[in-house]
């Protein structure tokens, strides 16, 4: 196989390809896109760049937080900075701003601060790169993008990453697009594994409308757990939180027989653990959460709650739209066509998949883009 040009992250990207991407994303309706990297060096400000400059319509900008040191403590090198088109509409912090020297005419500051000082809104004069941080609450991301909305931006992408995955969340972003890359694990496999593990965990299915309809009034009510018996009875199980009690939860699921479970919050490692460990193998359950974001645990914890038979659901399914991939590692980047098309392997005809790059790109044939109408069979 003959090997694609190698370059390093962030430095030029195929036009080609990128209005492609962009493309995929006109054709659904989304308002807010989340851009997601599995890791560090996954390529996800080169993507964001990518869509910055080729999308074609006023975008806005904003974090969920800040993902990370300025400086990568793996090459020594400065991280690659996001540079907006004139224009764009950005949402950042007044210390992200003043670490950049980045020249904004700043339109609003917002209500609220950060670790980084207020968070402010303006707009991009196109010169330079701007450091790209946030509110750190889902409800004031959820605010910054709808004023970014209101003072004229069509769509705000919001810079995510798999360690800060609310970002994704329905509540809100409409889609998803997932980073991956040759720094997603060790070896090829490693690489290949996490993506697959991730996708899985980002495309958990829906619930069906029977089983909506029997959990809505709990799931409304934000009631922390509660366990559904064949018969139909639903037992709230009294727990102050289901943080460090997955023994608990178990041992109430084993004396009630239950089938059902929802959790109404957050699902950790060290709950998943537990719980697996006590309940029998072969269990017949399925666990519903609210959406995937919820899940704070590696990909592979979820894939090891899986392979136990337990069915993970969501009563809103992430709305995942494309995958990208970056095959730059230390200390030799992969081949660019290889890592590509063994990722495709991975993804399947499930999303499409692109190298903003290496001008690389895989449409699935005759599906349609993933959304939240996805239900479990």
């Amino acid at each position: 196989m003959t090997c694609a040009k190698q370059q390093a992250p962030g430095v030029s990207v195929e036009v080609t390809t990128a209005r492609r991407l962009c493309s995929v994303l006109a054709a659904v309706d989304c308002h807010s896109l989340a851009v997601v990297g599995l890791a560090k060096n996954a390529g996800k400000t080169t993507v964001v760049n990518a869509l910055l400059a080729n999308c074609g319509r006023r975008l806005g900008l904003t974090s969920l937080g800040l993902d990370g040191e300025r400086t990568d403590h793996l090459t020594g090198l400065a991280k690659p900075g996001v540079a907006p088109p004139v224009g764009t509409l950005v949402a950042t912090t007044e210390g992200s701003l003043m670490r950049s020297h980045y020249d904004m005419e700043v339109l609003e500051t917002l209500p609220w601060r950060t670790p980084l000082g207020s968070v402010v809104i303006g707009r991009a004069r196109g010169q330079g790169q701007v450091e790209v941080s946030g509110p750190t609450t889902l409800a004031e991301l959820r605010t910054t993008i709808d004023r970014l909305r209101t003072l004229g931006a069509e769509r705000v992408i919001v810079d995510g990453a798999i360690n800060r995955l609310g970002s994704a969340s329905p509540r809100v972003s409409d889609g998803v697009v997932v980073a991956t890359g040759g720094m997603v694990g060790e070896s090829l496999e490693d690489v290949l594994e996490t993506t697959a593990g991730a996708l899985e965990m980002l495309l958990l299915p829906g619930v069906s409308g029977a089983t909506r309809a029997r959990v809505a009034g709990h799931a409304a009510a934000g009631t922390r757990a509660v366990a559904y018996s064949r018969d139909g009875t639903a037992e709230v199980l009294e727990l102050a939180t289901v943080v460090g009690e997955g023994v608990a939860v178990a041992r109430e699921v084993q004396r009630l027989g239950a089938h059902l479970l929802l959790i109404g919050g957050a699902v950790t490692e060290e709950f998943a653990a537990d719980f697996t460990r006590v309940l029998p193998p072969r269990s017949e359950l399925r666990l519903v959460v609210r959406d995937a974001t919820v899940l704070v645990m590696p990909p592979a914890a979820v894939r090891r709650f899986l392979r136990r038979g337990i069915r993970l659901e969501v009563l809103t399914p992430l709305r995942v739209l494309a995958v990208t991939v970056n095959p730059f590692r230390l200390p030799q980047p992969y081949c660019a066509t290889a890592l590509f098309a063994a990722v495709a392997g991975v993804v399947d005809q499930r999303l499409p998949l692109f190298d903003v790059v290496h001008e690389l790109a895989r449409l699935p044939v005759g599906r349609p883009p993933r959304s939240h109408q996805n239900v479990s069979p």
